[in-house]
């Protein structure tokens, strides 16, 4: 890996290490954007997300990415995209949640005409220097879609793509960890991130306390995090000590006592 993509690991390392460390309840969309910008010398860089049947939500960097012509970018999105974007096409045929380039979709899914099309679109649209296009999923399911995507004018190299994979999976690990907290803070109502802050609890070990309570084994709580069991029971212990005390059933009468759960008529799975 050349120097400029080991200093970009380094950031990201940074940045993730930081944003774990936050009681963060929604995306740090911006942050992590600028800075995929920045590793991967991209002019623009977008954040798609999608809850049901809502309608699509974007964040750019820049924020003016689109300028005047943002209206028939969204318009093309969404009368277009799912026929003529050889990644969405590629990522609707196979349900499969990888790195992706343009130049990289298998011709069975896009081919010489589709490809071509879609230069003609970026052209039109938002100009060649990003019609070399990279996503990133972090979630796609039948109800939640989350995605990030690079634009520039060269395709990705080898190196590039690897560093991509990387930050997807511990970007996959962050999205978990924030719908996680999110649930623990709307169970728990507006003092319990205060009292978590004063016991010394981290965001992760607040939603692994959450899932505990809800019956989780470590086992369960592990899969529910995208993180290995061991590093659960990591959390656990932690927790305990924490909280002053020697077992599970404790530790969640505890955390019910000084309000870091509900009462344990309002706890639910």
């Amino acid at each position: 890996m050349g120097s400029g993509l080991e200093h970009a690991h380094e950031e990201w390392l940074e940045l993730v290490a930081d944003l774990v460390g936050r009681p963060l309840i929604g995306w740090p969309a911006p942050e992590i954007l600028s800075l995929l910008a920045a590793s991967f010398e991209a002019p623009a860089a977008v954040f798609y997300t999608q809850e049901g049947a809502e309608p699509i939500e974007q964040v750019s960097a820049p924020a003016d990415l689109y300028g005047g012509y943002r209206a028939e970018v969204e318009r093309w999105s969404a009368e277009n995209a799912f026929r003529e974007h050889p990644l969405l096409r590629f990522y609707l045929a196979t349900g499969r949640c990888e790195v992706m380039q343009v130049a990289d979709v298998p011709e069975r899914f896009a081919g010489r005409r589709v490809q071509e099309r879609w230069r003609v679109v970026c052209d039109d649209l938002l100009g060649a220097d990003v019609v070399s296009q990279v996503s990133m999923p972090v979630r796609l399911g039948p109800r939640t879609n989350r995605s990030f995507l690079v634009g520039r004018c060269d395709a990705y190299s080898g190196e590039e793509m690897a560093l991509l994979g990387t930050v997807q999976r511990v970007l996959i690990g962050l999205d978990r960890q924030i719908a996680a907290h999110a649930r623990w803070s709307a169970r728990t109502g507006a003092h319990a991130a205060p009292t978590a802050s004063e016991v010394g609890l981290t965001p992760r070990e607040s939603a692994v306390l959450d899932l505990l309570a809800s019956g989780g084994t470590a086992r369960a709580i592990a899969r529910r995090l995208g993180v290995g069991e061991r590093t659960v029971q990591k959390h656990l212990q932690r927790i305990y000590t924490k909280l002053g005390v020697a077992d599970r059933l404790a530790a969640v009468q505890r955390a019910q006592l000084i309000g870091l759960l509900p009462p344990p008529g309002l706890v639910r799975t």
